[in-house]
């Protein structure tokens, strides 16, 4: 029997981020209340940062589904690559256009993203390293990352565009 129980190692390791963060909320809270003058206000400032870097933190947790699926997604360059046995490709980030969460009716999910010319890259939520998608989805323009993380929780069932580009109008 090992220690701590697999399942609760792996919970431990999909919220690390969070824990750091609040150590360092109360840590930073500890030295804003034990302190006076400048140095209060400069604690308090490092306080309301690792609050921040909190709340960053327990939303790329909630994204994360754990790892232990079908692939293994990488994020280099600004170019999404997933590589699988049977599928797989590529798409350059700058190129985007949208982003579709897929249901699969076996309480599971994909993440179809779209550039012009090329074949929809198709990615399970639960991939090796998936939690890398994160930050590339967060970086499109316009992306509302707590309906993001609401769709993924509730595993709609019908394609849910999460993001798709704003195209301009010329007239």
């Amino acid at each position: 029997m090992s220690f701590p129980r697999p399942e609760v190692r792996d919970m431990l390791w999909r919220w690390r981020e969070v824990v750091v963060a609040l150590l360092v909320v109360a840590l930073m809270g500890w030295w804003a209340a034990s302190s006076y003058g400048v140095m209060r206000w400069i604690a308090l400032g490092f306080t309301a940062l690792a609050v921040g870097f909190a709340i960053a933190a327990i939303q790329r947790a909630r994204f994360n589904r754990g790892g232990g699926g079908f692939g293994a997604v990488e994020v280099d360059e600004g170019v999404v690559s997933f590589f699988s046995p049977l599928t797989g490709g590529q798409v350059e980030i700058e190129a985007i256009t949208a982003v579709t969460l897929i249901p699969t009716g076996k309480g599971h999910a994909h993440w179809q993203i779209e550039a012009p010319g090329e074949a929809p890259l198709i990615i399970p939520l639960n991939a090796h390293n998936a939690e890398a998608l994160f930050d590339v989805f967060v970086s499109l323009p316009g992306l509302e990352t707590e309906k993001m993380l609401r769709q993924i929780k509730q595993t709609p069932d019908h394609p849910v565009v999460i993001w798709r580009k704003r195209t301009r109008v010329l007239h």
